[in-house]
C-alpha cells in the first residue's frame, strides 16, 4: 500500500506516519492481516517504500534521504525496468540504482528514449500525476532494446514478462480486459499499434501473451527488426471467468 503526499516538505510525510500506523492496526484487528505501507512525496518512491520490509513494514522515504535510500537497490526496482532492460543495463556494469546515478554516459544509447526518464527515476524524481479516481482505463508496458532485434526468443521473453506484469495488475484491481493491443517501433522510428477485441474479458498472463503473439503474427509486425515492443490492455471490466471468444 502506497501513500503519496503531494507536498514536497518532508514534514508533511512525517505527519502521515500516525495515520499509516492506525491503518495497519485497523487492518490487523479487523481482518487479522498484516500490511506493508510506504509513504513518500511521489508515486515512484511511494511504491518502492510500500515494497520495502514486506510483509509487515512501514517505510517513509523523505526527499532529503531518497538518493541515498535508492543507491543500494537493484535497478529492477525502478518503474519501467523489466527483465530485458535490466539485462541491457547489467551488461555495461549497471546493477544498482547507485550505478545508474553515477553512470556518466547517455542512457539513450542503452535504453532509447526511456533514458532521460530512467535517470530521473534513479534520483527519486517522478512528475507523473497522481490518479485519484478509481477508474483505470488501460494497463500497458513496453521495452526499448539496446539493438534492434527480430530474434523470436528475445521478443517472446519480452512479451511474456509484460503479460505477467499486466495480469498481476489486473488481478490486483480485480479487472479483466476486453481489448489487447501490441505496439512496435522500428529502427526508423516508425511506430505501429494493432489491437483485438474479445467478448469475454481476460485476466490470465497466458491469455494476454497469446493474444499479443496473435496480433504480431496476424499483422506481420516482425517483418524487420524492432527497436521497441509494447503490450497493453484496455476496455477494463470485472472478469466473468468464461471461455474467451475472439470477435
Amino acid at each position: 500500500m502506497a501513500i503519496c503526499q503531494a507536498e514536497d516538505a518532508d514534514g508533511s510525510l512525517v505527519m502521515a506516519l500516525p495515520l499509516a500506523q492506525q491503518l495497519k492496526q485497523r487492518i490487523l484487528s479487523e481482518r487479522q492481516l498484516t500490511a506493508t505501507i510506504g509513504i513518500a512525496s511521489n508515486k515512484l518512491l511511494a511504491k518502492i517504500a510500500s515494497d520495502h520490509k514486506k510483509p509487515d513494514g512501514l517505510t517513509v522515504i523523505t526527499d532529503q534521504e531518497k538518493v541515498l535510500f535508492l543507491r543500494p537497490l537493484p535497478v529492477r526496482t525502478l518503474y519501467g525496468v523489466g527483465k530485458v532492460t535490466e539485462q541491457t543495463l547489467n551488461k555495461v556494469g549497471i546493477a544498482t540504482i547507485g550505478d545508474l546515478q553515477d553512470y556518466p554516459g547517455d542512457l539513450r544509447a542503452l535504453v532509447g528514449s526511456f533514458g532521460p526518464k530512467l535517470k530521473q527515476f534513479a534520483f527519486g524524481e517522478d512528475d507523473r500525476p497522481l490518479e485519484i479516481g478509481d477508474e483505470i482505463k488501460s494497463i500497458s508496458g513496453e521495452e526499448t532494446f539496446l539493438n534492434d532485434t527480430d530474434d523470436r526468443k528475445v521478443l517472446r521473453a519480452c512479451l511474456k514478462e509484460q503479460a505477467a506484469d499486466i495480469s498481476a495488475r489486473l488481478k490486483h484491481k480485480r479487472l479483466g480486459a476486453h481489448t489487447v493491443q501490441v505496439k512496435v517501433r522500428y529502427g526508423d522510428f516508425t511506430t505501429l499499434t494493432r489491437q483485438i477485441t474479445i467478448e469475454t474479458p481476460v485476466t490470465e498472463a497466458s491469455d494476454v501473451y497469446r493474444l499479443g503473439c496473435f496480433l504480431l503474427g496476424r499483422n506481420k509486425l516482425v517483418s524487420r527488426p524492432l527497436r521497441l515492443l509494447g503490450l497493453g490492455v484496455a476496455s477494463l471490466r470485472e472478469p466473468s471467468g468464461q471461455q474467451l471468444v475472439l470477435l
